[in-house]
């Protein structure tokens, strides 16, 4: 916790300095540990905005257990990141958030509740 995941359409490979720079950003926001932090890119996925599938588009899915009110800034960065990285327009990046209850997470085999 936090997890995240990023599906593209855009065909700009990920690096490992944006995977750092994406753990870095949410563990900064939601004040985290970064090593509880996991971020997958999946990119050149067969993806449409609307009707037109040659825009660049984004759609990254946020679980975290809270997110002390910080979503708003999530929504910004993570948005920002998208637009920066990948070239995708702001209103075709969506984004979805779950909070997750501490007894449905686990890291090195333990829950975190």
């Amino acid at each position: 916790m936090p997890y995240i995941t990023i599906d593209t359409n855009s065909d700009k490979a990920a690096t490992k300095e944006m995977l750092t720079e994406a753990v870095n950003l949410v563990a900064g926001i939601l004040n985290k540990p970064k090593e509880f932090v996991i971020v997958k890119i999946n990119n050149n996925k067969m993806m449409s905005a609307g009707e037109d599938p040659v825009k660049i588009c984004a759609l990254i899915e946020v679980k975290s257990i809270g997110y002390g009110g910080k979503i708003p800034d999530l929504a910004r960065e993570l948005t920002n990141f998208a637009i920066r990285h990948f070239g995708a327009e702001g209103k075709l990046v969506g984004m979805h958030f779950a909070d997750m209850p501490a007894t449905n997470v686990a890291h090195d085999g333990r829950t975190m509740a």
